[in-house]
């Protein structure tokens, strides 16, 4: 391709070096052609003159010879027009300029070869990717379960993993069943009097609990899973109770044995000793390093040290050395709820609630910890599921439809009519008196707005709060966050001391009004 625009090239700047004729050229050549007819015709005329008119010579010569002049007059009186001058440019050196060109187009050459081997990666074939389908494993049903189970009855492990899925799904008879059944078949295994016993507790009976974590100590008085189970057993009164005695039955068989120290321990947290019940617990941990009911503990000391970060290191440390105890999960999600890190609280509630499906409190909190944070959508799933396991909580009623009716403001403002009718239906389906959960909803929407910087929403907010409740001194007080946030000190002062008028202990009004007064 590139030879043939050369020689094209080379052809152009041949012929363009060769003068072609111009028009003066071409004019000359008619004006001969031109009189060369006409004496042609001249003598063609005198001659059919002398035939016809042989008498009248003197005056046919007379008028050839006023012809003759008259021709020669006109032959003169029409100038020859010479060609006009050829305006030559400056000489072009074809040798030259194809050497010239042949050098260009080496050069040419060379660096397409640079290109090409520069880019080459860019028109490799590369491999293509495979968009393989991936099945997401979907969650153990029931059947599966039971299909396993049935194929395994000597794995006493198995059978718990199903003893656990009846209890989570609430099958409790079932549950029952499988414990007592392992019970029967290997008497002289302490774990199988450690799952009924843990089952017993579970539900609330205690007692029967406590017989079977004393066959379990019986048969191995340093068994590890009672030990941990009891350190862990610090919620309510009858748990500590079961605690303690399980505890010191372990620590008078085996005096030197964790259980002992365990039991020292929660004496030393009892009566205040922290700082002692921590060292202890250090020493129990590197005497018995796989007892993470010792890591609780130093988490446990540290929190009421005081220590923050390093009881929240603490109580992750306990996870990683144990995910299935639900007492270091818990301990975290309150940590991190106190802290304000509310969607962190959230996620370890449910690290809570995966492991104890029927803890409401934990399935309150965790609603309330993406209630906080602004989750709206979250804290409804998460409430809308604690309604299945208690239908007349009195919170649950009041919050739900307070959030639904957030989600509906929220849909409308973003331009989603159908969803927030959609919401608003929800809303009144759970409890249609509105005038327990409008006011919350407002005065929420007013912080919400308020922490994204939309202070006139958020005044509106407030004021809908004041319309249906004019006694509300929180929204009072929120009103004059939200005016000092917009630089309005004297409205801020005013709604400040509005809700001292109405609620004269409230200390948060009152701690803005002391900054007010500093500030001027």
């Amino acid at each position: 391709m590139i030879r043939n625009i050369i020689r094209l090239l080379i052809c152009i700047m041949l012929f363009g070096s060769v003068p072609l004729p111009t028009t003066g050229i071409v004019y000359t050549s008619s004006v001969e052609a031109a009189q060369k007819k006409k004496s042609s015709g001249k003598k063609t005329k005198k001659k059919s003159k002398k035939k016809s008119k042989k008498k009248s010579k003197k005056k046919s010569k007379k008028k050839k010879s006023s012809k003759k002049k008259k021709s020669s007059n006109k032959a003169s009186a029409e100038p020859v027009q010479s060609p006009s001058p050829i305006k030559k440019g400056p000489k072009i050196d074809v040798a030259s300029y194809a050497d010239e060109l042949f050098i260009l187009t080496g050069q040419l050459a060379a660096s397409n070869k640079e290109m090409t081997k520069a880019t080459r990666y860019l028109y490799q074939e590369r491999p293509q990717k495979k968009v393989l389908r991936i099945n997401a494993k979907p969650f153990l049903t029931t059947g599966d379960y039971e299909i396993d189970a049935r194929n395994n009855q000597d794995n006493i492990y198995i059978q718990r993993q199903l003893g656990l899925h009846y209890e989570s799904i609430g099958n409790w008879e079932g549950a029952k069943d499988i414990y007592l059944r392992e019970v029967t078949k290997d008497p002289t295994n302490p774990d199988v009097h450690f799952y009924l016993g843990s089952f017993y507790a579970a539900l609330g009976e205690y007692e029967k609990a406590k017989h079977s974590f004393e066959e379990a100590l019986e048969l191995d008085p340093d068994h590890k899973g009672t030990i941990d189970a009891m350190a862990m057993y610090t919620s309510t009164p009858d748990q500590r109770v079961l605690s303690q005695d399980i505890l010191g039955m372990s620590s008078k068989r085996v005096p030197d044995g964790p259980a002992q120290k365990l039991t020292i321990i929660r004496q030393r947290i009892s009566e205040g000793r922290f700082a002692d019940a921590q060292r202890l617990a250090e020493e129990g941990h590197h005497n018995f390093p796989t007892h993470h009911g010792f890591v609780q503990l130093i988490g446990e000391t540290h929190l009421a040290l005081g220590n923050v970060e390093d009881a929240k290191a603490s109580f992750q440390r306990a996870i990683k050395l144990n995910a299935k105890d639900k007492a270091p999960h818990l301990s975290l999600a309150k940590i991190y709820f106190d802290l304000g890190k509310y969607v962190y609280a959230a996620l370890s509630f449910s690290d809570v609630i995966f492991l104890d499906p029927t803890d409401i409190e934990s399935r309150y909190m965790q609603g309330l910890s993406y209630f906080n944070a602004d989750e709206w959508g979250r804290a409804a799933a998460a409430w809308e599921d604690l309604l299945h396991y208690r239908p007349d909580h009195g919170l649950i009623r009041v919050l739900l439809p307070q959030t639904y009716y957030i989600l509906a403001i929220e849909y409308n403002r973003l331009g989603n009519p159908t969803m927030g009718r959609q919401s608003f239906k929800n809303a009144l389906s759970i409890n249609p008196d509105t005038g327990q959960w409008l006011p919350g909803s407002m005065a929420a929407l007013g912080k919400y707005y308020r922490e994204k910087r939309m202070y006139r929403q958020s005044v509106a907010a407030y004021q809908e709060v004041i319309e249906l409740n004019p006694m509300a001194a929180d929204a009072y007080m929120g009103m004059g966050i939200t005016y000092w946030n917009m630089d309005e000190k004297q409205m801020a002062r005013s709604s400040w001391e509005t809700s001292m008028a109405i609620q004269p202990d409230n200390n948060e009004s009152r701690g803005w009004l002391i900054l007010f007064q500093q500030g001027s």
